[in-house]
């Protein structure tokens, strides 16, 4: 239950229902919720309101619950359900490499990682191949990550035409994504892009200044101008679709929403700008930040109602929220599917949960290109099934919202991923409890 900007809402966490309630049946609830039965909250109410009233909405509430609405009960959920044993996506490391040298880059790297920069057609053939051997349904999705993987473009334009080929004679369909600094997107790399209706993720963090002190070329020179020059032209040539610009706000930028408006500013209108994960002095966020964090999301509502009013919304990844038609609570209980469903590949093969996992011994669950090759799907199960236990997510109400939040960012900060990471889980109640209010309001 919580009170933002003159609306009472409340959120039933079991069911996911939102109902915006007026002061009375506010009143009721609370008292519910608190242990006081329906006469001694009929009695406390009506020496406040007209006790037909209070009687109207008691009846009101009871029918909500009834239909498992409001004071909806735990699910009750079925173990192979929540052990998923498909593969359905995966992360490849086209390049560990990269042109630009990223004050917040998480990419770890150990030995194997080092050893091979690029990957091989046959690591990207070997890694389809294993996408489609294991059970996953009709969809399969292979994001291709870095380093920057346009270092390494005429792979990815080989494993798209040869997943597309194996698709068909499988009864599959790909679907593909790009995470990219966009500063080597040419003329031959976008016409591949859109004319494969490649999805793309594209790094751009905001004011010229924002940008060029996080991310800069080798030579610390900044790379927004040819960034944003490449971008415009990518997204010209595909009607502005199928993309995000995805940045990332540190203690160098808190007014972060000055940076969205200056990506608006450019005719970009679906976005998500990112709290940067990171403990290192003068980057990484703290809690005394908090109190800032928050008047500046709110300040983005603010925004995003204003461009709404004026015929020209904007899409922020963090304020989309389906309830009714969204994904099943298994799906939502598995967040990312991090170590079940979807698993990262780095160049020379090796598998592990996660992108951000990657170069990490003690998750490393295999190598593609091992013969006989030995998957140890257990390190993904424990990964995946610790996620669901962390202690502080049993009684949160986020908790089949956020799908228990990021496991890397639990393991990088609490070195434990039955832990939470507090600062994360934090800003994403901040951001639920606004996206929940324009998801009532609109």
């Amino acid at each position: 239950m919580f009170k933002y900007r003159g609306l009472q809402l409340v959120y039933d966490v079991n069911s996911g229902s939102l109902h915006q309630v007026d002061d009375l049946a506010w009143d009721v609830i609370n008292l519910l919720l608190n242990g006081d039965g329906r006469k001694r909250t009929s009695s406390l109410l009506s020496r406040k309101y007209p006790p037909g009233e209070v009687e109207e909405a008691l009846c009101q509430v009871e029918e909500l619950q009834k239909e498992r609405l409001l004071f909806s009960p735990e699910p009750q959920l079925q173990d192979e359900k929540l052990s998923s044993r498909g593969v359905k996506a995966l992360c490849l490391f086209i390049s560990h490499s990269c042109n630009l040298d990223c004050r917040y880059c998480f990419t770890r790297r150990d030995s194997r990682g080092e050893k091979v920069s690029h990957m091989t057609w046959d690591v990207g053939k070997k890694a389809v191949d294993f996408l489609l051997q294991y059970e996953g349904g009709y969809f399969r999705e292979i994001d291709f990550f870095g380093g920057e993987p346009l270092l390494n473009f005429p792979l990815i334009r080989d494993i798209v035409n040869y997943a597309r080929e194996k698709a068909r004679s499988r009864e599959k369909e790909f679907s593909f994504t790009l995470t990219t600094n966009a500063s080597l997107l040419d003329e031959q790399a976008i016409d591949f892009l859109n004319r494969e209706g490649i999805n793309v993720i594209l790094s751009l963090d905001g004011r010229p200044a924002v940008h060029d002190l996080m991310r800069s070329f080798k030579n610390g020179r900044g790379s927004y101008k040819a960034t944003v020059e490449n971008i415009e032209k990518l997204l010209q040539g595909r009607g502005n679709n199928n993309y995000y610009i995805r940045g990332t706000y540190t203690t160098n930028n808190l007014d972060f929403t000055n940076d969205i408006k200056h990506i608006l500013g450019l005719g970009f209108s679906s976005l998500s700008l990112e709290p940067v994960v990171s403990g290192e002095e003068g980057l990484g966020l703290r809690e005394d930040d908090l109190p800032v964090l928050e008047r500046e999301y709110d300040l983005l509502v603010d925004l995003y109602l204003e461009h709404k009013e004026k015929g020209r919304p904007f899409q922020f990844y963090h304020f989309i929220l389906e309830l009714e038609k969204g994904p099943c609570l298994y799906k939502r209980l598995s967040g990312c599917g991090a170590g079940m469903d979807y698993l990262a590949v780095a160049a020379d093969g090796s598998l592990y949960p996660c992108h951000q996992f990657v170069g990490m011994d003690e998750f490393y669950m295999g190598n593609i290109t091992a013969e006989p090759f030995a998957f140890k799907r257990e390190i993904g199960e424990k990964l995946s099934s610790t996620a669901r236990e962390k202690e502080a997510c049993c009684d949160c109400w986020g908790r089949y919202l956020c799908g228990g939040g990021c496991a890397a960012s639990s393991y990088f900060f609490s070195g434990n991923l039955k832990k939470t990471y507090n600062l994360g889980c934090a800003l994403q109640k901040i951001r639920l409890e606004r996206a929940l209010y324009l998801q009532a309001l609109i």
